[in-house]
Protein backbone atom coordinates (compact mmCIF):
# COMPACT_ATOMS: atom_id res chain seq x y z
CA UNK A 1 0.00 0.00 0.00
CA UNK A 2 1.53 3.59 -0.95
CA UNK A 3 0.44 4.42 2.72
CA UNK A 4 3.62 2.08 3.77
CA UNK A 5 6.15 4.25 1.91
CA UNK A 6 5.57 7.73 3.56
CA UNK A 7 4.11 9.41 6.58
CA UNK A 8 2.91 12.87 5.54
CA UNK A 9 1.96 15.34 7.97
CA UNK A 10 0.80 19.04 7.05
CA UNK A 11 1.84 21.87 9.08
CA UNK A 12 -0.49 25.43 8.15
CA UNK A 13 -1.65 27.27 11.67
CA UNK A 14 -5.36 27.92 12.07
CA UNK A 15 -5.76 31.69 11.84
CA UNK A 16 -7.49 33.16 14.73
CA UNK A 17 -5.11 36.40 14.37
CA UNK A 18 -2.96 37.62 11.88
CA UNK A 19 0.56 36.07 12.06
CA UNK A 20 2.48 40.09 12.89
CA UNK A 21 5.78 38.45 10.88
CA UNK A 22 7.41 35.15 9.54
CA UNK A 23 8.94 34.56 12.63
CA UNK A 24 5.31 33.99 14.50
CA UNK A 25 4.02 31.86 11.84
CA UNK A 26 7.49 29.86 12.12
CA UNK A 27 6.94 29.20 16.11
CA UNK A 28 3.19 28.54 15.99
CA UNK A 29 4.27 25.80 13.27
CA UNK A 30 6.81 24.71 15.64
CA UNK A 31 4.47 25.26 18.45
CA UNK A 32 1.76 22.56 16.72
CA UNK A 33 4.65 19.97 15.82
CA UNK A 34 5.00 19.84 19.74
CA UNK A 35 1.55 19.39 20.71
CA UNK A 36 2.01 16.29 17.65
CA UNK A 37 4.94 15.23 19.03
CA UNK A 38 6.69 15.10 15.74
CA UNK A 39 9.69 17.11 15.84
CA UNK A 40 11.30 13.51 16.66
CA UNK A 41 10.31 12.87 13.23
CA UNK A 42 11.27 16.62 11.50
CA UNK A 43 15.04 15.55 10.65
CA UNK A 44 15.94 18.51 13.15
CA UNK A 45 17.27 17.63 16.65
CA UNK A 46 15.60 19.97 18.60
CA UNK A 47 12.60 22.67 18.52
CA UNK A 48 15.31 25.69 17.79
CA UNK A 49 16.97 24.51 14.91
CA UNK A 50 13.38 22.83 13.01
CA UNK A 51 12.74 27.00 13.63
CA UNK A 52 15.60 28.31 11.64
CA UNK A 53 15.58 25.87 8.83
CA UNK A 54 11.56 26.92 8.95
CA UNK A 55 12.73 30.37 8.63
CA UNK A 56 15.07 29.79 5.72
CA UNK A 57 11.96 28.13 3.52
CA UNK A 58 8.92 30.08 4.36
CA UNK A 59 9.99 32.12 1.75
CA UNK A 60 9.97 36.31 1.46
CA UNK A 61 7.03 37.19 0.63
CA UNK A 62 4.68 39.47 3.26
CA UNK A 63 3.28 37.10 5.80
CA UNK A 64 -0.19 38.66 5.27
CA UNK A 65 -0.21 36.32 1.98
CA UNK A 66 -0.72 33.16 4.40
CA UNK A 67 -3.65 31.38 4.50
CA UNK A 68 -4.66 28.24 6.23
CA UNK A 69 -5.10 24.72 4.08
CA UNK A 70 -8.70 23.93 3.36
CA UNK A 71 -9.57 19.99 3.82
CA UNK A 72 -10.07 19.58 -0.01
CA UNK A 73 -6.94 20.72 -1.02
CA UNK A 74 -4.75 19.05 2.02
CA UNK A 75 -6.69 15.98 0.37
CA UNK A 76 -6.09 16.83 -3.22
CA UNK A 77 -2.02 17.38 -2.28
CA UNK A 78 -1.58 14.30 -0.14
CA UNK A 79 -3.06 12.63 -2.90
CA UNK A 80 -0.63 13.35 -5.66
CA UNK A 81 2.12 13.44 -3.30
CA UNK A 82 1.24 9.38 -2.77
CA UNK A 83 1.13 8.64 -6.66
CA UNK A 84 4.38 10.02 -7.13
CA UNK A 85 5.37 8.09 -4.29
CA UNK A 86 4.51 5.03 -6.14
CA UNK A 87 6.08 6.01 -9.57
CA UNK A 88 9.48 6.70 -7.62
CA UNK A 89 8.97 3.10 -5.91
CA UNK A 90 8.65 1.56 -9.18
CA UNK A 91 11.77 3.12 -10.61
CA UNK A 92 13.81 2.29 -7.10
CA UNK A 93 11.83 0.88 -4.58
CA UNK A 94 12.56 3.05 -1.48
CA UNK A 95 14.13 1.74 1.67
CA UNK A 96 12.38 3.08 4.30
CA UNK A 97 9.67 4.77 5.52
CA UNK A 98 9.57 8.63 5.00
CA UNK A 99 8.80 11.40 7.08
CA UNK A 100 7.35 14.28 4.81
CA UNK A 101 6.35 17.19 6.31
CA UNK A 102 4.66 19.86 4.43
CA UNK A 103 4.24 24.07 5.46
CA UNK A 104 3.29 26.93 3.75
CA UNK A 105 5.23 28.93 1.01
CA UNK A 106 5.16 32.74 0.64
CA UNK A 107 7.55 32.93 -2.06
CA UNK A 108 8.37 36.50 -3.21
CA UNK A 109 8.45 38.04 -7.15
CA UNK A 110 12.17 36.66 -7.53
CA UNK A 111 10.74 33.20 -6.21
CA UNK A 112 8.44 32.62 -9.58
CA UNK A 113 11.06 30.10 -11.34
CA UNK A 114 10.14 27.39 -8.49
CA UNK A 115 6.88 27.35 -9.47
CA UNK A 116 5.25 27.51 -5.84
CA UNK A 117 6.96 24.78 -4.32
CA UNK A 118 10.43 24.17 -2.72
CA UNK A 119 11.59 21.46 -0.69
CA UNK A 120 14.53 20.26 1.14
CA UNK A 121 15.87 16.88 2.40
CA UNK A 122 16.89 16.35 6.14
CA UNK A 123 17.55 13.01 6.77
CA UNK A 124 17.73 9.85 5.52
CA UNK A 125 13.51 9.54 5.59
CA UNK A 126 12.71 13.09 6.15
CA UNK A 127 11.87 15.49 3.40
CA UNK A 128 10.59 19.00 4.00
CA UNK A 129 8.00 20.39 1.28
CA UNK A 130 6.95 24.10 1.01
CA UNK A 131 3.93 25.00 -0.57
CA UNK A 132 2.46 27.92 -1.96
CA UNK A 133 -1.41 26.97 -2.11
CA UNK A 134 -2.18 29.78 -4.65
CA UNK A 135 0.96 29.35 -7.00
CA UNK A 136 1.87 25.61 -6.94
CA UNK A 137 1.12 22.78 -10.21
CA UNK A 138 0.62 19.21 -10.14
CA UNK A 139 3.80 19.16 -12.01
CA UNK A 140 6.03 21.70 -9.50
CA UNK A 141 4.38 19.71 -6.90
CA UNK A 142 5.81 16.41 -8.66
CA UNK A 143 9.10 17.41 -9.58
CA UNK A 144 10.27 18.58 -6.16
CA UNK A 145 8.74 15.38 -4.75
CA UNK A 146 10.93 13.12 -7.07
CA UNK A 147 13.80 15.28 -6.86
CA UNK A 148 13.99 15.59 -2.50
CA UNK A 149 12.75 11.76 -1.96
CA UNK A 150 15.68 10.50 -4.56
CA UNK A 151 18.30 13.02 -1.88
CA UNK A 152 16.93 10.95 1.16
CA UNK A 153 17.23 7.44 -0.91
CA UNK A 154 21.15 8.53 -1.77
CA UNK A 155 21.61 9.54 2.42
CA UNK A 156 19.75 6.52 3.27
CA UNK A 157 22.58 4.23 0.84
CA UNK A 158 25.58 6.81 1.56
CA UNK A 159 25.02 7.37 5.16
CA UNK A 160 28.44 7.01 6.65
CA UNK A 161 29.39 10.46 5.02
CA UNK A 162 25.94 11.96 5.72
CA UNK A 163 26.58 15.42 6.57
CA UNK A 164 30.09 16.02 5.71
CA UNK A 165 29.71 15.09 1.74
CA UNK A 166 33.08 16.20 -0.01
CA UNK A 167 32.05 19.08 -2.94
CA UNK A 168 32.15 15.85 -5.48
CA UNK A 169 29.58 14.03 -3.29
CA UNK A 170 27.10 17.02 -3.49
CA UNK A 171 27.60 17.15 -7.25
CA UNK A 172 26.39 13.46 -7.61
CA UNK A 173 23.66 13.98 -5.08
CA UNK A 174 22.49 16.72 -7.15
CA UNK A 175 23.04 15.31 -10.50
CA UNK A 176 21.57 12.06 -9.83
CA UNK A 177 18.05 13.87 -7.92
CA UNK A 178 17.35 15.80 -11.40
CA UNK A 179 18.19 13.05 -13.66
CA UNK A 180 15.90 11.08 -11.58
CA UNK A 181 12.79 13.50 -11.43
CA UNK A 182 13.47 13.78 -15.61
CA UNK A 183 13.20 10.10 -15.93
CA UNK A 184 10.30 9.33 -13.81
CA UNK A 185 8.09 11.97 -13.87
CA UNK A 186 9.26 14.13 -17.25
CA UNK A 187 9.91 17.24 -18.01
CA UNK A 188 12.52 19.40 -19.62
CA UNK A 189 15.78 20.37 -18.05
CA UNK A 190 15.31 22.46 -14.78
CA UNK A 191 16.72 26.13 -14.94
CA UNK A 192 19.36 25.21 -12.00
CA UNK A 193 20.74 21.91 -14.28
CA UNK A 194 21.04 24.57 -17.15
CA UNK A 195 22.60 27.40 -15.82
CA UNK A 196 25.65 25.92 -17.46
CA UNK A 197 25.43 24.41 -20.49
CA UNK A 198 27.50 21.16 -20.69
CA UNK A 199 30.80 22.04 -22.47
CA UNK A 200 30.79 24.73 -19.64
CA UNK A 201 30.26 22.70 -17.01
CA UNK A 202 32.52 20.17 -17.59
CA UNK A 203 35.22 23.01 -18.32
CA UNK A 204 34.35 23.81 -14.53
CA UNK A 205 34.77 20.61 -13.57
CA UNK A 206 38.21 20.14 -14.98
CA UNK A 207 39.22 23.33 -12.94
CA UNK A 208 37.85 22.38 -9.83
CA UNK A 209 39.37 18.69 -9.56
CA UNK A 210 41.93 19.90 -6.76
CA UNK A 211 38.84 20.96 -4.37
CA UNK A 212 36.52 17.99 -5.49
CA UNK A 213 37.46 16.43 -1.83
CA UNK A 214 36.84 19.56 -0.06
CA UNK A 215 34.28 19.61 2.78
CA UNK A 216 34.35 23.54 3.03
CA UNK A 217 30.81 24.20 3.42
CA UNK A 218 31.18 28.38 2.93
CA UNK A 219 33.13 27.06 -0.48
CA UNK A 220 30.64 24.59 -1.50
CA UNK A 221 27.50 27.23 -1.18
CA UNK A 222 29.39 29.93 -3.13
CA UNK A 223 30.10 26.64 -6.04
CA UNK A 224 26.40 25.94 -5.41
CA UNK A 225 24.10 29.26 -5.49
CA UNK A 226 26.91 31.16 -7.07
CA UNK A 227 30.33 34.29 -6.17
CA UNK A 228 32.08 36.59 -8.20
CA UNK A 229 33.70 33.79 -9.74
CA UNK A 230 30.90 31.33 -10.00
CA UNK A 231 27.72 31.54 -12.44
CA UNK A 232 24.51 31.25 -9.89
CA UNK A 233 23.86 27.37 -9.15
CA UNK A 234 26.83 25.99 -11.18
CA UNK A 235 26.95 23.12 -8.90
CA UNK A 236 23.34 21.78 -9.92
CA UNK A 237 24.67 21.81 -13.33
CA UNK A 238 28.38 20.19 -13.47
CA UNK A 239 26.35 17.92 -11.60
CA UNK A 240 23.34 17.30 -13.63
CA UNK A 241 25.60 16.83 -16.99
CA UNK A 242 27.58 14.96 -14.75
CA UNK A 243 25.28 12.15 -14.20
CA UNK A 244 23.47 12.67 -17.52
CA UNK A 245 27.31 12.16 -19.17
CA UNK A 246 27.34 8.34 -16.71
CA UNK A 247 23.66 7.18 -18.11
CA UNK A 248 24.21 8.26 -21.64
CA UNK A 249 28.19 6.20 -21.45
CA UNK A 250 25.92 3.43 -19.71
CA UNK A 251 22.59 2.67 -21.10
CA UNK A 252 22.33 -0.64 -18.92
CA UNK A 253 22.61 1.07 -16.01
CA UNK A 254 19.65 1.01 -13.75
CA UNK A 255 18.93 3.24 -10.84
CA UNK A 256 19.24 0.34 -8.59
CA UNK A 257 22.38 0.14 -9.05
CA UNK A 258 23.26 4.16 -10.17
CA UNK A 259 22.13 5.18 -6.79
CA UNK A 260 24.54 2.85 -5.01
CA UNK A 261 28.09 3.93 -6.67
CA UNK A 262 30.74 5.69 -5.14
CA UNK A 263 30.98 9.45 -6.50
CA UNK A 264 34.90 8.58 -7.46
CA UNK A 265 33.71 5.56 -9.74
CA UNK A 266 31.12 8.20 -11.45
CA UNK A 267 34.12 10.69 -11.39
CA UNK A 268 36.34 8.40 -12.81
CA UNK A 269 33.99 7.43 -15.58
CA UNK A 270 34.10 10.96 -16.82
CA UNK A 271 37.53 11.14 -16.44
CA UNK A 272 38.08 8.14 -18.86
CA UNK A 273 35.20 9.29 -20.96
CA UNK A 274 33.10 6.18 -20.75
Amino acid sequence: MNKDLAKIEFYFPAQEKRFEDKQALARQIVADMQANDSIKYSGHTDEEKLYRGLIDYLGKASVSRYAPIKPVQKNQIESHIRKILVKCNAHFPIPTKNFIFVFPYLPAAADKIFEGVMGVARYSCVFHLFISLSEFTKKSLANTVAHELNHTIYYFHHYDDFGNYSLLDNFILEGLAENFREHVVGGGIAPWSQALNKKKAFKTLDQLEPLLYSRDEDLQREIFFGNNLYKKWTGYSIGYWLIRHYLDAHPRSTWQTLMLESSDKIFEAYKKGV
